[in-house]
C-alpha cells in the first residue's frame, strides 16, 4: 500500500512533500518499534524484547525518612563528571514529621517548611555504576531535628529533566510534581536547591506525573494522572499538557485510557483494567511511551483497609506504547509485558509501579529504572516494601523488523543525516545488511545502491555502512535510506551526531 501511494504520488508534484514530513536525524536515534520513519517495507516482522532484571533492587529503603518504601516516581541522569544521579520519592509513615516548620537554604533566605509535613518526600541519591547506590548528606532541611539526610525538595512523583535549552542557569533543571490535590512545577541550577517555578499550581488534580520535552520545539509536556469516566467507571487515565515556557500550560486533554483490549480479562464487576502512569522518551520519529497498566482485581471496603494500604489491589504490569506528537497513542498488538515481575517472594514479584522519566543508554545497554512492589497495589504493610530495581536491554534493544532467510527491505520516510553519518544498530550474525540511498524522490544516488555497499554480517551496535570509498551519505538535503536485509534484527538508525 505505501509503495502504491509513493508511485502516485511522484506523478502528482507537491504531493510527495506534502505528506510527509523529514525526521531530523541528529542527537535521536531512529528507533523501529512503530512506523514513524518507515515509507515502505517487504516482508518484515515487528519483534518488542522483554527486559532482564537483577535478582535484586538496586536502591531498598534503609533511613527513617524513607519510611519503607522508595519509589522511581523520579529521574536517573548521567552526571557529566561521572556516575549517575537519581532522584526519587520517599514516603515516611504519616506520624513521622518534619521537625522543623522554618528551614534556611543557602542561596535561597527563608523559606517554608516541607509543605506535606514529610509525607513525600524528594530524595537525592549518587553512584558511580547505576548499580550500588549512596545518599550524600545535603544539609537542607532539618528531619527529626537533624540536616544529615538526602532530602532536596517535597512533592508527590517528582519527574526531572535537565533542560539544556534554557538560558537561565537558574532554571536549568525543571521538576513537576503533585501536592495537595494540584500539581507544582519547580526548578533549579544544579538539581539540589529547588525554588517553586511560581506559588500557584500548573494543573489541577493530582497524583502521578511524567514531564518530558519535544526534542523539535523544547516545549514541555506533562503527563498526569486523572480520574475518568471510562465504560462506566471512573479510572485512573493519562491527560496531556503542553507548555512553551514552563509557566503557562495548555488545558490538558485526554492521551491514554484503556480500551477494550485491556479489559477482555474481566469476568465480574467490578473489575477492570486502569492506565497508571505514562513515561516517554523522545526519539528522532516520535515518542516512546512506557504505560504502567493496573489491573484492578480487588475494592475493599474502607473499613477493612488497614492503616497505610490501598483500598484497590492488582498487579501492574509495563507495556509499551507509541506515539508521533505525545498525545495520540499507539500500542502494539499482543500487548508485550516489557518488564517482567518476578517470582514470588521476589522484592517486584507483586507490580511494576512506575518507570523513570527516561531510559539511559550505558555502552552497550539501555537501562530503564523502575518502582517495584512486593505485593499488588493493594497488599497490606508490613508485607508491602517498596524498592527499586533496574531493567537492562540491549542499545535500542526495545524492539526490532526482523527479516527471515528469504529477505526483506525498508525505506526510511525523508531523513536529514546532521553530519553525513549514518549509524546502524542490527544483528546480521546470522545473514547480512546492506544499505541503500536515494534522493528524497526516490532517484538512486550514483555509487550508492545496495549492491556497491560493503555488507554487515555481524552484531553491531554503531556500524557505519560504507559504499567503496564512500562513508557520508549528503547532509545538505533530506534523503531517503533503504536497508536490505536477511535472516537479520534491526533496532535503530543513528547518526554520528547522536548524543547518550
Amino acid at each position: 500500500m505505501r509503495r502504491s501511494i509513493y508511485l502516485i504520488a511522484l506523478l502528482i508534484p507537491g504531493l510527495l512533500s506534502a505528506a510527509e514530513t523529514t525526521i531530523n536525524l541528529d542527537r535521536l536515534p531512529l528507533l523501529f518499534v512503530d512506523d514513524s520513519g518507515i515509507f515502505s517495507e517487504e516482508n518484515l516482522e515487528r519483534r518488542f524484547h522483554q527486559a532482564t532484571t537483577d535478582a535484586s533492587a538496586v536502591l531498598e529503603p534503609e533511613t527513617e525518612w524513607e519510611g519503607n518504601r522508595v519509589y522511581i516516581y523520579g529521574s536517573v541522569m548521567r552526571d557529566p563528571e561521572g556516575g549517575f544521579r537519581m532522584w526519587y520519592l520517599g514516603r515516611p509513615q504519616p506520624e513521622t514529621v518534619v521537625a522543623d516548620n522554618l528551614n534556611r537554604v543557602e542561596g535561597l533566605g527563608m523559606v517554608e517548611g516541607l509543605r506535606n509535613h514529610g509525607f513525600d518526600l524528594v530524595l537525592y541519591a549518587t553512584s558511580p555504576d547505576g548499580r550500588k547506590w549512596t545518599r550524600p548528606d545535603q544539609e537542607l532541611y532539618s528531619y527529626n531535628s537533624s540536616r544529615a539526610n538526602n532530602i532536596v525538595f517535597d512533592l508527590h512523583s517528582p519527574s526531572i529533566l535537565l533542560d539544556e535549552s534554557d538560558p537561565d542557569p537558574g532554571r536549568r533543571y525543571k521538576m513537576v510534581g503533585a501536592f495537595d490535590g494540584n500539581y507544582y512545577a519547580a526548578v533549579s541550577s544544579d538539581g539540589i536547591h529547588w525554588r517553586n517555578e511560581r506559588e500557584e499550581p500548573i494543573l489541577k488534580y493530582s497524583d502521578t506525573i511524567t514531564l518530558a520535552q519535544d526534542p523539535s520545539t523544547n516545549e514541555y509536556l506533562a503527563l498526569h494522572k486523572r480520574y475518568t469516566n471510562v465504560r462506566g467507571y471512573s479510572r485512573r487515565v493519562v491527560w496531556l499538557s503542553r507548555s512553551r515556557d514552563f509557566e503557562s500550560w495548555i488545558e490538558p486533554k485526554l492521551a491514554l485510557a484503556p480500551d477494550e483490549i485491556d479489559d477482555a480479562w474481566v469476568t465480574r464487576l467490578p473489575e477492570r483494567t486502569e492506565i497508571y502512569n505514562l513515561s516517554v522518551y523522545p526519539h528522532a520519529g516520535g515518542y516512546l511511551g512506557f504505560p504502567t497498566i493496573f489491573r484492578l482485581k480487588k475494592q475493599l471496603d474502607r473499613k477493612d483497609v488497614l492503616p497505610g494500604q490501598s483500598p484497590v489491589d492488582g498487579p501492574i504490569d509495563v507495556q509499551l506504547a507509541t506515539s508521533r506528537d505525545g498525545l495520540a497513542w499507539q500500542r502494539p498488538y499482543p500487548r508485550t509485558i516489557i518488564i517482567p515481575r518476578g517470582l514470588p517472594g521476589t522484592f517486584d514479584a507483586g507490580a511494576i509501579l512506575g518507570v523513570a522519566t527516561a531510559p539511559l543508554n550505558v555502552e552497550d545497554e539501555t537501562w530503564l529504572y523502575y518502582t517495584a512492589i512486593t505485593t499488588g497495589h493493594g497488599g497490606p504493610l508490613p508485607a508491602k516494601r517498596i524498592a527499586i530495581g533496574r531493567a537492562v536491554w540491549r542499545r535500542d534493544g526495545f524492539g526490532s523488523l526482523n527479516a527471515g532467510p528469504v529477505g526483506g527491505k525498508l525505506e526510511t520516510s525523508p531523513l536529514h543525516v546532521e553530519g553525513g553519518v549514518i549509524v546502524v544498530n542490527a544483528d546480521a550474525s546470522r545473514g547480512e545488511l546492506r544499505v541503500a540511498v536515494l534522493e528524497e524522490n526516490g532517484t538512486p544516488i550514483e555509487g550508492m545502491a545496495a549492491r556497491d555497499c560493503d555488507p554487515l554480517r555481524a552484531d553491531d551496535l554503531r556500524w557505519k555502512p560504507s559504499w567503496g570509498e564512500k562513508t557520508k551519505v549528503p547532509s545538505d538535503r533530506p534523503i531517503r535510506v533503504v536497508i536490505e536485509m536477511a535472516s537479520t534484527r534491526l533496532f535503530s538508525l543513528s547518526s554520528g551526531n547522536r548524543v547518550d
